[in-house]
């Protein structure tokens, strides 16, 4: 791990210092620049173990794939759910991998965002609304999400009490979706844990990747306050040279930590691009899938429950990434006019020439579109969410 500087703490670093043990709990991995504040013991044995639920993620969605091939004697619902399952199983799994991979780049993103950008200015207010922002928004996530699980798990059990069938809840290649053999039975409560445990670790991406977005959507209205508050070094009892020498130190900051977000805004580009594109492409085949599936079953409470828990779930989960990314180009978008009201009228003569110059600069590189996008062509937006909840309804309307 690359050495960080000593850096004050803040109620932001404390927050994402309790968040990073949680995304720990979930995958061991740590994205902190701190160690997480447990025995080293336990971190050796718990990473060990985390390698091999690893491994044993890989053969569970193998095994989900292997179903093609072994499970027949299915219904529609249950061929339907297979191929939901392993397919969004595959993508979801893959945001992990790509997650690890590009872990030390992650770390310094959240690093300079919680920390190297709040040393010069950090406006409290701004930062206790991130911090309950992303709060709700990921306790929301986890809630929303297991409860998902928790209704197939209910199915399962609906099945098998009152419909003389058996604990499915997931469609592995074993065992046989009729075998009622209590082998079988222990099999598919061991295979409905580990989805848990599956989950878990998709989880955790989803929520380091929210707090990031809603880190740096905050950090573009903490540069609109910064850049206003340069207006009140005029308001001083103080010499004219000396008020001009101070704003003129103030915007080049200003410009620097401008600089410096725009390149958070680059990295989170890059870093999280594959959980954008994933999760998109996870919305709209799954929501087609769901829809055909709520209209072909029965109407039962517990067919109902989990399409209509997983359908939630799969719509705010989009929802939340494409949301916060969408802020960041929103409150991109009002920097300019900070900038321009940052109080540069007051200069004078030389100064005023001088700093009129890097005004400009300044204005015209905030003006340049701040856009976080998927599948290279999408943009991360309000706009852009609502459209694709409705193509994914108008793909269902032309296929059934």
């Amino acid at each position: 791990m690359r050495k960080y500087p000593k850096y004050q703490k803040s109620k932001s670093t404390d927050f994402f210092f309790n968040l990073n043990r949680v995304i720990f709990f979930c995958n061991s991995m740590n994205f902190w620049v701190e160690e997480v504040g447990v025995p080293a013991l336990f971190i050796k044995i718990y990473q060990f173990l985390s390698k091999l639920i690893n491994i044993a993620a890989y053969i569970f969605v193998a095994f989900e794939w292997a179903a093609f091939y072994t499970q027949h004697n299915l219904t529609e619902k249950q061929k339907s759910d297979r191929f939901l399952m392993s397919f969004s199983h595959t993508i979801l799994y893959s945001f992990t991998v790509v997650i690890i991979y590009h872990k030390e780049r992650v770390r310094e993103l959240w690093f300079t965002l919680a920390v190297t950008l709040k040393e010069d200015f950090n406006d409290a207010e701004t930062e206790r609304k991130m911090i309950k922002t992303t709060k709700f928004y990921t306790s929301a996530f986890v809630v929303i999400c297991g409860n998902a699980l928790i209704f197939y798990g209910i199915d399962g059990i609906i099945q098998l009490a009152f419909s003389d069938g058996t604990f499915v809840t997931l469609i592995p290649f074993w065992p046989d979706v009729d075998d009622h053999r209590t082998v079988a039975g222990a099999a598919r409560i061991v295979t409905y844990i580990f989805w848990w445990f599956f989950m878990a670790r998709v989880t955790s991406v989803y929520l380091l990747v929210l707090a990031i977005t809603i880190c740096l959507s905050h950090q573009y209205t903490n540069l609109q306050l910064y850049f206003k508050s340069l207006e009140n070094i005029f308001k001083q009892n103080l010499p004219q040279s000396i008020k001009e020498a101070r704003y003129e130190r103030a915007l080049k900051i200003g410009v620097k930590l401008h600089a410096t977000t725009i390149w958070c805004t680059r990295e989170v580009q890059e870093t999280c691009s594959m959980v954008f594109s994933g999760q998109i492409i996870v919305n709209t085949t799954v929501m087609v899938l769901l829809m055909s599936q709520m209209v072909a079953s029965e109407r039962t409470m517990g067919n109902t429950l989990p399409i209509a828990a997983t359908i939630v779930s799969m719509l705010f989960s989009t929802g939340l990434i494409m949301w916060n990314a969408g802020d960041v180009t929103v409150e991109a978008a009002r920097l300019p006019t900070a900038i321009f009201l940052s109080g540069w009228q007051h200069c004078q003569d030389k100064a005023s020439h001088r700093i009129r110059r890097l005004l400009l600069i300044a204005v015209t590189q905030s003006q340049k579109p701040v856009v976080i996008k998927t599948l290279g062509v999408i943009e991360l937006s309000y706009q852009s969410y609502l459209s694709i909840v409705k193509t994914s309804y108008s793909i269902f309307s032309v296929l059934y």
